[in-house]
């Protein structure tokens, strides 16, 4: 008996709701056929084209070695990515102001729509919740731009094995961004003036060598140091860059070389 009465209830809330549902569509109907300020809403977004602005930017990244992880921090990561998201970054900024500033425009427009309540043609409806239903569909209609740019970079730390145990991340504004932009273009040639600014980029750089790679390297030239062959306990051995990174080396593995301590000081920034 219990189940006939549930399934009888399903079935009047089903009916309601169809019914509701019914009513409301012919409603909206009505509403954008006749109603004045829905019509100049929409008339009104046909005449200002804003710029789509899919997505904020959101970099992440991994490092297996503890010290990089600690060392590098998240505007020191933006900085470098920006050397080759600039661009395109600089133009989400663009459009960004461009529509900072059109939308004031369509906001000072908008305010001069007041006609609501008033139809063209006119029907024997349910005046109140018509009007309730024009002003919600006037809402749901008025554009809104993307008028905010945020940029999100989140570091992560793991084992070697991929376990992931530590984490840091960081918003950075449209004004931020800029300011390091800036600070990044402030270059004679290939040298930056911004002192912070390299060094930023060279914490980065000796931080893509992870302990993975480390060890490949160590691997490839059989854990002998390649200046004076001496063959050594990993503890002992050191990835050097062959062209420095003060001097703008990267950090590829035909850019590394093994080897042992002593080598590795003596060799310093020379190339």
């Amino acid at each position: 008996m219990g189940i006939f009465i549930f399934l009888g209830l399903v079935l009047i809330v089903s009916t309601i709701f169809i019914i509701f549902k019914v009513r409301q569509s012919k409603y909206i109907r009505y509403l954008l056929n006749n109603s004045f300020a829905l019509n100049k809403l929409l008339k009104l977004n046909d005449n200002f084209k804003f710029v789509n602005i899919s997505n904020d930017f959101f970099d992440t990244h991994t490092y297996d070695n503890e010290t990089f992880f600690n060392n590098i921090s998240c505007e020191d990561y933006l900085i470098y990515q920006l050397q080759f998201k600039k661009f395109e970054i600089e133009n989400a900024i663009k459009s960004i102001k461009y529509n900072i500033t059109l939308y004031e425009k369509y906001i000072n427009e908008l305010t001069k729509i007041s006609d609501f309540g008033k139809y063209k043609d006119e029907e024997k409806l349910n005046v109140a919740y018509l009007l309730k239903l024009e002003k919600k569909l006037f809402k749901q209609k008025v554009l809104n731009p993307k008028r905010v740019l945020y940029i999100q970079i989140v570091l992560y730390c793991s084992k070697i094995n991929g376990y992931i145990y530590a984490k840091k991340e960081q918003i950075f504004t449209t004004e931020e961004v800029e300011t390091l932009i800036k600070r990044l273009n402030n270059k004679n040639y290939e040298f930056y003036n911004d002192k912070g600014i390299w060094a930023a980029l060279c914490r980065v750089e000796r931080g893509r060598v992870s302990n993975k790679m480390r060890f490949a390297i160590y691997k490839r030239d059989g854990y002998r140091c390649c200046y004076c062959g001496r063959s050594e306990d990993a503890d002992y051995l050191e990835i050097d860059h062959i062209k420095p990174i003060a001097k703008g080396g990267k950090s590829t593995y035909d850019n590394l070389q093994t080897l042992c301590r002593r080598c590795n000081k003596n060799k310093g920034d020379s190339y």
